[in-house]
C-alpha cells in the first residue's frame, strides 16, 4: 500500500473531491503539466511483464499547443514520460495525492473532433525502457555477483538517474552469459524471482526489489453503509492449479543439481496435497539457481503465489488509490457469499471522477 494519512483513507470511503496531476517529464525533471484530462486509467498488474500501463486523453481548445508536430514537443514519444497521481482536495482546497506511476510516452494520437482537439496518450511504467534496451553484445555476470550489485548492473546504465528501494540480500547469482539481443529486464526479473524476491517499479518510478509477501489486510472492501464496494464476482477453477514446487539448480557451476521443494501441507487448505484435492507438482528448472537455499526460496515464492488461485474474486468500487497489487483486502459481499481475504493481483484506477475502480484478486487462503 502506498504511504498516504488516516485522513486520506477516511476520504476516499466518502464523497469527496478529487485532485489529479499529470506532469509530463523529461530526464526526471517536470517540463509540463496537463490541466485537461477528460478520460484515463492507470492500470497495475503484477502478473504482466510491465507493472504498470497509462491510457490518457487530453483536450486542447487550439490555445494550449499540446498536439506534437516535432519531435522535441512536448507529447511527442521519445523519451519523454508522465508521472500520474490521484488523490483528495480537502474542504480547506489542501491536496494529498498519490503517485501511481511514471510511464514513458509510447503513443499519441489526435483526434479533431467538434468539441476540440483530442489527444490520447498511452505509455507503460520504466521497465519497457528496460526491456528495450536490448543487449546490443553478449553479456556476462561473474559468478559470485551481489544479487542486488548485478540487477544495477542490468538496470543503470539505461536510467543513469535509477532511484532503487532493495531489501537486503545475500545471494549471489551463478556465471550467468546473455547473448546478443537479449532482454535485460527479463533477465534482471529472473534473477530476482530464482531469489524468491520480486522487481517491478513503483507509483514512484522506484525500482524496488522486495520479498512478495502477502500479511494482514491493509483494507476492507465490503458492501453496505460506509463500505466501498459497488459489485463482485467469483470464480471457482481447479484448472492450471498446483499445490507443489520443485525447483531445480541446473548451473553449469555447480556439481551435483541443488533441488528446493515447498508444498502446501495446510490441512485446511482445498489444495492440501494430502488431501482430496490430490498431488498437482510443478516442476521448475533455472540455470540461476546454485544453492538448496535459493531453489526453496523459489519453489516458496512461486506456491505462494498459487495458493488461492483456485478462487479468484474480481471488483468494482470507489477508487483506493492508496492501493498496490500485493496488498490484502478484505473482499466482502454476502449475496455472492465472499468473506474472506484476498490478495490483490490487479487494479485499474480511474483518473476521473465518473470513474468506479475494478480489481481482480485470488484468495490469499481459502479454509474449508
Amino acid at each position: 500500500m502506498r504511504p498516504v494519512s488516516d485522513k486520506f483513507k477516511a476520504a476516499v470511503t466518502q464523497t469527496h473531491d478529487i485532485a489529479t496531476l499529470v506532469e509530463v517529464l523529461q530526464d526526471s525533471v517536470v517540463i509540463g503539466t496537463l490541466n485537461t484530462v477528460t478520460a484515463g486509467t492507470v492500470t497495475l498488474d503484477a502478473k504482466a511483464q510491465s507493472r504498470g500501463r497509462l491510457d490518457l486523453t487530453v483536450i486542447d481548445d487550439g490555445t494550449l499547443h499540446l498536439v506534437p508536430t516535432t519531435s522535441g514537443d512536448m507529447l511527442a514519444p521519445y523519451g519523454r514520460e508522465l508521472r500520474v497521481s490521484r488523490g483528495v482536495r480537502y474542504p480547506d482546497l489542501t491536496t494529498e495525492l498519490v503517485s501511481l506511476g511514471v510511464f514513458r510516452i509510447d503513443d499519441t494520437n489526435i483526434e479533431d473532433t467538434d468539441s476540440g482537439l483530442q489527444i490520447q496518450v498511452s505509455g507503460m511504467d520504466r521497465s519497457a525502457r528496460v526491456s528495450d534496451a536490448r543487449f546490443e553484445a553478449p553479456y556476462q555476470i561473474a559468478a559470485g555477483t551481489n544479487l542486488a550489485t548485478a540487477i544495477l548492473a542490468l538496470i543503470q546504465p539505461v536510467l543513469p538517474d535509477l532511484v532503487t528501494s532493495f531489501v537486503a540480500t545475500a545471494v549471489t547469482t551463478p556465471a550467468v552469459f546473455a547473448e546478443e539481443e537479449g532482454d535485460r529486464w527479463e533477465l534482471a526479473q529472473k534473477l530476482a524471482s530464482d531469489a524468491g524476491l520480486r522487481l517491478y517499479f513503483d507509483g514512484d518510478g522506484t525500482l524496488v526489489l522486495d520479498v512478495d509477501s502477502s500479511g494482514a489486510p491493509v483494507v476492507t472492501i465490503a458492501e453496505g453503509p460506509g463500505g466501498v464496494l459497488l459489485s463482485a464476482a467469483r470464480r471457482w477453477t481447479s484448472q492450471g492449479a498446483f499445490n507443489r514446487v520443485i525447483a531445480t539448480g541446473e548451473s553449469t557451476g555447480i556439481g551435483t543439481p541443488v533441488r528446493g521443494v515447498a508444498t502446501d501441507t495446510n490441512p485446511l487448505s482445498p489444495t492440501y496435497y494430502f488431501g482430496p484435492f490430490g498431488p498437482r507438482p510443478r516442476f521448475y528448472r533455472s540455470q540461476f539457481i546454485v544453492t538448496a537455499q535459493q531453489a526453496l526460496d523459489a519453489a516458496t515464492a512461486m506456491l505462494s503465489k498459487e495458493l488461492g488461485t483456485t478462487q479468484t474474486v474480481s471488483f468494482g468500487s470507489l477508487v483506493l488509490p492508496h492501493l498496490e497489487p500485493g496488498d490484502v483486502a478484505r473482499v466482502t459481499r454476502s449475496r455472492a457469499g465472499i468473506n474472506e481475504d484476498n490478495i490483490l493481483d490487479s487494479l485499474v484506477i480511474p483518473l476521473t471522477y465518473d470513474g468506479s475502480m475494478t480489481g481482480a484478486t485470488r484468495a490469499s487462503q481459502v479454509f474449508a
